[in-house]
């Protein structure tokens, strides 16, 4: 299978390629499907970014994982597909996991997904959900993989979906959180700990106190100076005024306590990214004591589409993002690296109702707004904000994406980071952020505004990605 899955990728690449919508500084799959970001680490200098892959299929089919390696988030190695689904432990899906450097040597957790034969509904019955581990070899192929929990290890209570295991250290214990769903339809966390990354145990549970939807997926829970924040990504979550507008949802809850005694939630759900198409963020710590978190620009289940399916691929990752805490929330930006990027900066008074074209649709805008305002982005793009709510609005760009919204009381900076199909959109400094595709002709890059502000703009120079020493 392995054989099979890179040949296909070499045979198929070129046709990909060449679709003006392919990115120009984002991280996509070099054909086929992409999904969560795995696997996230930095090891020996070099940053290791897995992805959920299936390359013979643009619409998903049984998954693998991706992987992309850099030194300095400018310069991309594709390497060889290595994991694909073809053992026992993991024969219907190598699902999401997560990556912990112990001693020099990186462990990595996945879920293991496994059909069983027969008329099963797979929520409740006929799954199994096995927790799976391998090492990184030091020529940059895995080690034999193997089983450290299945389904009888975990409580009687739970449906057949529990998965995205992600390990951190504690006072010199091994914690490992794993999202949930029990048989009652209630999202959860479970918590296992281990004293050596083999043998895991049951610890306890991070749960809610009334129900917060059916499941609980891709839990990622780290420290931001000394506060514990718990990611994770609800579904089954109904839409409450202008909050949780998306079919599932992304956000973090703070939390109070050590994990030895249980640790207990401490502050409501907070959503992260309010755009179309964010999910599954995964975050860890690089050897410069940064935060960073990648997330899958794309969402499940949704109403709306990507037209590139018909191009042979689908989804991408975001922009790599610094988290930081400052008053209690959880704030994201771009990395240093990302914004080194950036070339040809101007200053520029936006009078209203003039349209400044940027010179293509990859560019990096920061806009200084002062009150109420109305902004034209690209081709029919809006951002508008009354004086309480910021509104994301897209048109025939949007393949169904139509509007999203966030609270805010007060809205002083915009930084607009616009690729061939994406726009990342941070708001106050990553105090909000809104993620979305967009696919419009690109004929058209305005900027226009119905009052007067001050913008600064640079244009954004693209990845290199390179296989085996070449650029693609």
């Amino acid at each position: 299978m392995k054989s099979t899955w890179n040949q296909f990728e070499q045979d198929n690449i070129e046709t990909v390629s060449s679709d003006p919508w392919r990115l120009t500084y984002h991280l996509m799959p070099p054909v086929g499907w992409l999904n969560d970001p795995n696997g996230l680490c930095e090891h020996k200098g070099t940053t290791h970014i897995f992805y959920q892959y299936s390359p013979l299929d643009a619409n998903g089919a049984k998954k693998g994982w991706g992987h992309y390696t850099t030194t300095d988030w400018k310069t991309f190695s594709r390497c060889p597909i290595e994991l694909v689904p073809d053992q026992e432990i993991d024969r219907d899906g190598v699902y999401s996991g997560s990556a912990f450097e112990k001693d020099g040597t990186v462990h990595f957790f996945y879920t293991g997904n496994i059909k069983f034969e027969g008329e099963h509904d797979y929520i409740y019955e006929g799954r199994g959900h096995y927790v799976n581990t391998f090492t990184l070899l030091e020529d940059g192929t895995v080690s034999e993989r193997k089983n450290v929990l299945r389904n009888e290890d975990y409580p009687d209570d739970l449906s057949c979906h529990v998965r995205d295991p992600k390990v951190f250290e504690e006072d010199g214990v091994y914690y490992m959180v794993l999202g949930a769903r029990t048989k009652e339809d209630v999202g959860q966390i479970l918590v296992y700990r281990s004293d050596d990354l083999e043998a895991w145990t049951y610890h306890g549970r991070i749960q809610s106190g009334s129900a917060f939807g059916y499941m609980w997926e891709c839990p990622d829970l780290f420290e931001l100076d000394g506060q514990k924040v718990l990611m994770t990504c609800p579904q089954g979550v109904e839409q409450q005024g202008l909050k949780y507008e998306n079919i599932y949802q992304n956000g973090y809850f703070l939390l109070d306590g050590k994990m030895k005694e249980g640790t207990e939630i401490a502050a409501p759900f907070a959503e992260f990214d309010h755009g179309f198409d964010f999910y599954a963020p995964q975050t860890y710590r690089d050897e410069k004591g940064r935060r960073i978190l990648i997330g899958w620009m794309g969402l499940p289940d949704t109403d709306y589409v990507n037209p590139t399916v018909e191009r042979g691929w689908q989804h991408a990752l975001t922009l790599p993002r610094e988290l930081t805490l400052s008053n209690g929330k959880v704030f994201q930006f771009p990395i240093k690296e990302v914004l080194d990027l950036s070339c040809d900066e101007r200053k520029i008074e936006l009078q209203a109702g003039h349209v400044f074209e940027a010179e293509g649709p990859c560019f990096h805008a920061t806009l200084f707004p002062e009150g109420p305002f109305s902004i034209g982005l690209r081709q029919d793009a809006e951002l508008n904000y009354d004086g309480k709510v910021l509104s994301f609005a897209l048109k025939d760009s949007g393949y169904g994406r139509d509007v999203r919204h966030i609270e805010v009381e007060d809205v002083h900076s915009i930084d607009v980071f616009s690729d061939t199909s994406s726009v990342e959109i941070f708001v106050n400094g990553g105090e909000h952020a809104l993620t979305s595709r967009i696919y419009d002709t690109m004929a058209s890059n305005r900027i226009v505004s119905d009052t007067d502000m001050d913008m600064t703009i640079r244009a954004m120079r693209s990845y290199c990605i390179e296989r085996g020493g070449e650029k693609e």
